[in-house]
């Protein structure tokens, strides 16, 4: 189908969009969780990220031309999200809690990321970085996929993939 809503719309036309966009966010809606959980790392602050990105999305749904692409742009919606988030993370100081007051929780996030040595690694990459390691390894996207989603050149995402392994090989040999 070719564009999303636009200002001439009639009612019965905005409500058919509308209902347009609600089929396609809930189809794209499991992958698009999945990508904030493996960016951030917990479960909560995927949650969060990923009700920010389809607020953004469906303010942005009459720009969208092409509904083809709905899953691509959702996708780079929730990078963006992220990385923002992550970026936010570093200007904000934590307190680290003895074990004694660690809180258990059902993350599936946390908990897998927090066990794996490579999930460890990948909170010591940069947000841009991350994102290209979570589309290819998480994701399994071939490197044009990539570029496509994040509207980024295929070099980008090369040189991010590459500079981004070698920091995390790095990381898990230590």
């Amino acid at each position: 189908m070719a564009h999303g809503p636009n200002a001439s719309a009639s009612a019965p036309d905005a409500a058919e969009l509308g209902a347009e966009w609600a089929r396609l966010a809930t189809r794209h809606l499991d992958g698009a969780y999945k990508l904030a959980g493996y960016l951030l790392g917990d479960l909560g602050e995927a949650e969060d990220a990923l009700q920010e990105a389809l607020v953004r999305a469906w303010r942005a749904w009459p720009k969208l031309r092409d509904t083809d692409s709905f899953g691509a742009w959702l996708d780079r919606i929730v990078a963006n999200v992220c990385r923002d988030r992550i970026r936010a993370r570093r200007r904000v100081r934590s307190v680290v809690l003895d074990d004694k007051m660690e809180v258990a929780t059902a993350d599936p996030f946390r908990a897998t990321l927090n066990r794996d040595a490579v999930g460890r690694a990948l909170a010591r990459l940069s947000p841009e970085q991350r994102v290209v390691i979570v589309f290819r390894y998480w994701g399994d996207m071939p490197l044009e996929q990539i570029a496509t989603h994040l509207d980024l050149p295929l070099g980008t995402v090369k040189s991010r993939l590459h500079y981004a392994q070698r920091l995390l090989r790095r990381e898990i040999e230590r």
